[in-house]
Order: C-alpha cells, then sequence, then structure tokens
C-alpha cells in the first residue's frame, strides 16, 4: 500500500510540469521490433508528433484502460485531422513478444501507419523503459502489476517534449499538447 502511495506522488509529480531531464540512453535509437515484425525505433517517427504509452497485455487494472483511452485518442486525432502518431509499447516483454503485441493491435483495430505497437528483446525493452524513466514492479503473479501510467509526447524530431498522467482526459489533453507551438514545430529541448 505505501509502495503504491509513493508511486501515485511521483506520478502527480512528474505530471505538474517537471522539467523533462536526461535518463541515460537516447531512447531513439534502441531497437524493437513492431507489431507487422518490421524493426522500429523510436527514431522512425521524426516527422509528426507522437504519443507513447507501455501496457501489458496481462494486466487487468490501468492497461485495459490505457488501451481504452489510446483508442479514443486516436478516433479524436482522425476526426480532428491531427498528424500524430500512438505507439503502446509492452511494459512485460518476457511475456508480451512481438507475436502478443501484434494480437493486441489487432484486437484494437490499430493501423501501424498511425499507431504502433512494439515488443523486442527483453533488455531492449527494458533500456526504453529506463531512458524514458517508465517504472515497473512485478507481482507474484509474474505480471508487472505496479508501473507508471504516463503518456510521453514526442515532438517532430521524436524527441521527449512533455509528459501527461494517463487519464479519462488524455485525448483532450494529447490534442491541447499537440498545439503548442514548441511540439508542431519540432523545436523541443533536449535532444532525446
Amino acid at each position: 500500500m505505501l509502495r503504491s502511495r509513493c508511486l501515485g506522488v511521483l506520478l502527480v509529480f512528474l505530471a505538474c510540469g517537471t522539467p523533462v531531464v536526461a535518463r541515460g540512453d537516447d531512447a531513439r535509437a534502441i531497437a524493437l521490433v513492431d507489431q507487422t515484425g518490421a524493426a522500429f525505433r523510436i527514431s522512425d517517427l521524426r516527422g509528426r508528433p507522437a504519443l507513447i504509452t507501455f501496457v501489458a497485455t496481462r494486466c487487468t487494472d490501468a492497461c485495459p484502460l490505457a488501451n481504452v483511452a489510446f483508442e479514443h485518442l486516436r478516433a479524436r486525432l482522425r476526426q480532428d485531422h491531427v498528424a500524430a502518431r500512438l505507439v503502446t509499447v509492452t511494459l512485460d516483454p518476457l511475456y508480451d513478444t512481438p507475436f502478443v503485441m501484434s494480437q493486441l493491435a489487432r484486437s484494437l483495430h490499430a493501423d501501424p501507419s498511425d499507431w504502433v505497437f512494439a515488443s523486442g528483446a527483453p533488455r531492449n525493452v527494458w533500456r526504453l523503459m529506463k531512458a524514458l524513466g517508465v517504472v515497473a514492479s512485478t507481482g507474484k503473479s509474474g505480471v508487472p502489476d505496479v508501473h507508471s501510467t504516463i503518456v510521453y509526447l514526442l515532438d517532430r524530431q521524436a524527441r521527449l517534449a512533455k509528459e501527461l498522467l494517463l487519464s479519462t482526459d488524455i485525448a483532450a489533453q494529447a490534442e491541447r499538447a499537440l498545439g503548442e507551438r514548441s511540439i508542431a514545430s519540432g523545436a523541443a529541448n533536449d535532444g532525446r
């Protein structure tokens, strides 16, 4: 219980507009695999802003909500003609192989041109999580059942520009953030 409260405080702190700081690896260069089986790197997102979240397919808590929130976000972005990509990366690469993530993508009718689902070598997924500051703890069942629920907003240069707390209002938050000049122009801050 205390760990959940500490994580909640950390998430609120992160969502309150704290500066984005370097955490290690350049997240853009880490090799993953998308739902089509193709090699994928965050750097492949250059050209359009992107929003990234992390889920585990066996999670029964926040992850199904994240998937629904991204479904609504995708529909809203399409309706409003906002050119942005969505990316869902596994929190559980030992179980969520590229095949498992492709099944999730298929169940959500995700078009890889606007919604990428990624997995890959566990060490690479864990490097990406560390580079972005994703927090996850595996429970007794082997499922990451305590984890951060942040949406990472990348500018047009695939640089981390902002972190948003995943919530039922993520579609509106994301559209507002995507409209910010620094995101739209790619004139972000820290080069990651």
